[in-house]
């Protein structure tokens, strides 16, 4: 299995189950000989409630979203161009196609069992908005795997400068910061070794090597970031950890108050068939009494009659 198989396959899985199933696939992933896959599906976020619904608006209406990835084409060459009628026909069609996308994301949380709030539904749209914006953000919104929300920071979809606008995404952020750890860690190991061979070539230090302060601060900055760094990837694992743990929980607590909801019915309705029981009871030994009084006045009527006929003969 590659990154974007398993990519795909987590990223579909609602958020409770997303931290589980990343763990265990890594994990056999590694076993099949793959550590290198492993260790980056092992980096994949849990995605946030508001990211997950996005990625299923993608995965339910793939056809909606390439058409406001396209809108957001038009609207840049609309903008380009100067064409001010153009873009005021096309912003109109933004607003119908964001709310209608809107509209069913919050049908998607509902068949979820989930509440679509304001900030949801405003993270949301934020994503939308930068697919419109941005080219590369409509790419990050079409793969589905969002772990967080995507935000259109810059000044319209292209900076003045012409570069691109720029796109926050956090997982994206993520696997910047570890390259960045693994080129500071290449950079120590190349710098050590390099050290290695002048202390061997060259014992003595000359006297401007020796004044020369500004190679140990560098190094010893690398080190407080590494650290920084490391700290930073532990304190995560930790939210994970966490997070499933709180999974779990609320699975479990799911579970006991469906088991006191039956259990309580079950109670109301026992409840309810001792009362039709004790009326019932009661009736029978209403019956009873009727039954015993008729059977008494009929051996009155049997021992009159037999004392008449005894008369007669």
């Amino acid at each position: 299995m590659d990154l974007d198989d398993a990519a795909d396959e987590l990223y579909a899985l609602p958020p409770e189950e997303f931290v589980e199933a990343r763990n265990a696939l890594a994990k056999r992933v590694k076993s099949e000989g793959a550590a290198d896959v492993a260790a980056r599906i092992k980096a994949l976020r849990k995605p946030t409630l508001a990211a997950w619904l996005t990625n299923q608006l993608v995965r339910q209406h793939a056809d909606e979203i390439a058409a406001l990835a396209e809108l957001g084409e038009r609207m840049r060459k609309a903008m380009s161009g100067m064409d001010g009628a153009a873009l005021r026909e096309l912003t109109g069609e933004r607003k119908k196609q964001v709310d209608a996308l809107l509209k069913a994301a919050r049908t998607i949380a509902k068949d979820a069992g989930q509440k679509a709030g304001p900030d949801l539904v405003e993270t949301i749209a934020g994503s939308l908005e930068a697919a419109i914006a941005d080219p590369r953000a409509a790419e990050q919104l079409l793969a589905a795997r969002l772990s967080h929300g995507l935000q259109h920071v810059g000044f319209g979809s292209v900076e003045d400068d012409g570069e691109p606008a720029e796109v926050i995404s956090l997982t994206e952020a993520r696997v910047a910061r570890g390259q960045r750890l693994e080129t500071t860690r290449r950079s120590r190991s190349a710098k050590g070794d390099e050290a290695a061979v002048e202390d061997e070539a060259e014992p003595e230090e000359t006297e401007e090597e020796a004044g020369d302060g500004d190679g140990d601060e560098v190094a010893a900055a690398e080190r407080e970031l590494e650290q920084a760094e490391t700290a930073v990837d532990d304190a995560e694992e930790q939210v994970d950890d966490a997070e499933a743990a709180l999974d779990e929980q609320r699975r479990r607590l799911e579970e006991a108050q469906a088991t006191a909801e039956r259990l309580t019915e079950e109670l109301a309705a026992a409840r309810r068939e001792l009362e039709q029981a004790r009326d019932d009871v009661e009736s029978a030994e209403d019956d009873v009494e009727n039954a015993r009084k008729a059977s008494e006045a009929a051996r009155r009527r049997r021992r009159e009659a037999k004392q008449k006929l005894t008369r007669l003969s």
